[in-house]
């Protein structure tokens, strides 16, 4: 019983750590949304780098 509830915790976790880590990044994106850097980030990136 033990080890089916250990194995049941594993996956849990294996599917928790995904979407945990996908609500992460969808928050640092909200963040430099609100800061108004992805626009400056893009217009460096535009730019020839030579």
């Amino acid at each position: 019983m033990a080890a089916q509830h250990a194995s049941d915790i594993g996956m849990v976790c294996g599917l928790l750590i995904p979407v945990l880590g996908n609500f992460a990044m969808l928050l640092r994106k909200r963040q430099r949304l609100v800061h108004g850097k992805p626009a400056k980030a893009a217009a460096t990136a535009a730019q020839p780098s030579t």
